[in-house]
């Protein structure tokens, strides 16, 4: 998902600009973990849970940020999901969502790690391809979510 968000920043007010992130959201109350992942992913691409094969919670890290001006914790957990689906749907999205989500798009590994956007988390293209390969951490892997992007002027071309 790409976002465009001026009041989405770090705590000490920092805003980087245009940025990509993963499919996810908040856990609502009495909600597992899947039960969770299933409904975000049905909301934010549409997808149904016939339509995905779940795999484990691979990654989880913590970090701070301002969403809509209200400084937040952030508990993540990543969670591996396969569709052989292309297609997707913000049909379903909040109407926050709407206003800050500018376009949705699947990535191959080398884009990651050739996009000239920031995509959340730092380092997911470091982390991926033990993922893309079915290489499972045997139990889930702390990330560093508080990991800053590289300023687009350090950034070689």
């Amino acid at each position: 998902m790409c976002a465009n968000d001026p009041k989405t920043t770090t705590p000490d007010g920092t805003y980087n600009g245009r940025f990509w992130f993963t499919i996810g959201g908040e856990i609502e109350p009495n909600e597992t973990d899947m039960q969770a992942a299933v409904r975000e992913l049905h909301e934010e691409t549409g997808l149904v849970h016939a339509d995905v094969e779940f795999g484990p919670i691979v990654w989880f890290g913590s970090c701070d940020l301002v969403l809509s001006g209200t400084l937040k914790r952030l508990n993540q957990k990543f969670i591996v999901a396969h569709t052989n689906s292309r297609h997707i749907s913000m049909d379903n999205f909040t109407e926050s969502e709407k206003s800050v989500i500018e376009r949705m798009e699947w990535f191959s590994l080398d884009k990651i790690k050739n996009h000239q956007d920031i995509i959340y988390p730092v380092g997911i293209d470091c982390y991926l391809p033990d993922i893309l390969e079915g290489r499972y951490p045997v139990e889930p892997m702390n990330i560093d979510l508080d990991k800053k992007p590289e300023s687009k002027d350090n950034q070689s071309d």
